[in-house]
């Protein structure tokens, strides 16, 4: 019997390349390309400072690379959990790369807060995030192949510690926008207050949902997708952005300094966002073990 099974690991390790590896590996060299042409000169005008991504585009380039190559270098090591690994952690490279996709959901839902929609952008961010889709889904895919993987009975206390951390940062949040004042130069249009509505939505009642009894309530999917949406897209975009206060503060230079609000505000607001983001995530996490069905 164990023979037996030693080798049907064995043949299921050995399983051909997919059609979502192959498809990974397609969106690398296609992705590439295209990020060669922008290098070279040829990107059009962005409407975001800085471009369509959070990375210079030779970057970009090299991300490609290195994704094709960590998807062939796992195809042929398919029980490798450290190749497994840096495929999520590329994974996660390309969707903080993509993180002013998060600006695109929230401008083009809610055009009435005056956030500049820039379509050729958000195609581009698009596409990397689908790329990212497939790294992660390829990660998943070989994952699977080695075995059943971990389950919980309970939520576990880092989840619930995950969640009470993503209300703190709403709160801490709303706290620094506060002391600087709410007014905006949009008024109190539809999109504000739905906007509010959902901030409010996303920041105290979804992380408490994830890791307590009434989630069990809604169907899976309501809460896993805008948890795990929301919780990588906030961090992704928030931890980039903390980076950057950071580099600035090391080079002398005023964060945000044409926005009009004291340096202080975004040292809080921005750290809270990190909290609320990563705490999100580790509540969706805690929720998608524990809810997950038994292989």
């Amino acid at each position: 019997m164990a023979i037996a099974r030693v080798g049907e690991f064995r043949r299921d390790a050995s399983v051909g390349m997919g059609w979502v590896a192959r498809g990974a590996v397609g969106w690398a060299a296609a992705y590439g390309c295209l990020r060669v042409w922008f290098a070279t000169g040829h990107a059009p005008d962005w409407k975001f400072p800085g471009g369509d991504l959070l990375v210079p585009d030779w970057v970009a380039v090299g991300g490609c690379v290195v994704s094709a190559a960590t998807v062939l270098a796992l195809h042929r090591r398919p029980s490798s959990r450290l190749l497994i690994r840096a495929l999520w952690a590329v994974a996660a490279g390309w969707v903080a790369a993509a993180a002013l996709a998060l600006l695109d959901v929230v401008g083009g839902v809610l055009p009435g807060l005056g956030i500049p929609f820039d379509w050729k952008g958000m195609v581009s961010r698009l596409a990397a995030l689908g790329g990212a889709a497939l790294l992660g889904r390829t990660a998943l895919t070989y994952r699977r192949r080695l075995g059943p993987g971990r389950s919980l009975e309970a939520i576990p206390i880092w989840a619930v510690i995950g969640a009470w951390s993503a209300v703190a940062g709403c709160l801490i949040r709303l706290a620094a926008q506060a002391v600087v004042g709410f007014d905006t130069p949009y008024g109190a249009n539809l999109s504000l207050i739905l906007f509010e509505g959902g901030f409010l939505l996303a920041g105290i009642v979804l992380p408490l949902l994830l890791v307590y009894r009434v989630g069990r309530f809604f169907p899976r999917w309501m809460l896993l997708l805008p948890g795990a949406g929301l919780g990588g897209g906030i961090t992704a975009y928030f931890g980039v952005g903390l980076l950057q206060m950071i580099a600035a503060a090391v080079q002398g230079k005023p964060v945000y300094g044409d926005i009009g609000l004291p340096d202080a505000f975004f040292w809080v607001a921005v750290p809270a966002y990190v909290m609320w983001g990563v705490g999100l995530a580790v509540a969706t996490y805690g929720y998608y073990l524990r809810t997950r069905k038994p292989a």
